[in-house]
């Protein structure tokens, strides 16, 4: 019987579509939890073509110190994010650019992502893959990279990017 099985069995779920969701819902909590191993044997189990399961194994390297391999999966949940209409545009309301600067300024790309978040918010996603790749670049040492993956985003203020950028200039 798989991991994805045994888990699905101790949540009590039967549906599949409510196995998936558990599932999910279970290896968030665990990369929450810094358990990054048990999110990586079920991430493993996640089709290799969703961009949440290589951003969240990206994670699980990146916390390992294997930045080349979370830089591998980070190309690939780029190559798995596909353009199209995504509902998830920011509102022009005043109120969620405070609370977007605010966010800017914390390690929210440390967190591990849904589907559904994949779904709704397609140019965080982007966001986040391109700061976890400054991340990965910036603790290999690898100045030039860290330029070149952090400039696109200097103008959004994200905290990560511009102490990079500070440090890789210097």
């Amino acid at each position: 019987m798989t991991v994805l099985k045994n888990i699905c069995m101790l949540l009590g779920s039967t549906n599949s579509r409510q196995q998936n969701g558990n599932e999910e819902a279970l290896i968030i909590q665990l990369m929450t939890q810094k358990r990054y191993a048990e999110a990586y044997i079920l991430l493993k189990n996640e089709s290799p073509g969703e961009p949440s399961t290589q951003y969240n194994l990206a994670l699980c390297h990146y916390s390992a110190g294997n930045y080349q391999e979370a830089l591998i999966c980070l190309d690939n949940a780029l190559r798995a994010l596909s353009p199209g209409n995504y509902p998830g545009k920011a509102p022009a309301d005043q109120f969620y650019h405070v609370i977007r600067q605010m966010q800017n300024q914390t390690n929210d790309h440390l967190e591990g992502i849904t589907k559904k978040y994949v779904t709704l918010f397609r140019d965080l996603v982007l966001d986040h893959v391109i700061r976890l790749q400054t991340d990965c670049w910036l603790k290999s040492g690898n100045f030039p990279k860290v330029v070149e993956t952090a400039k696109p985003l200097e103008r959004k203020n994200y905290k990560n990017i511009t102490e990079a950028l500070q440090l890789a200039t210097k």
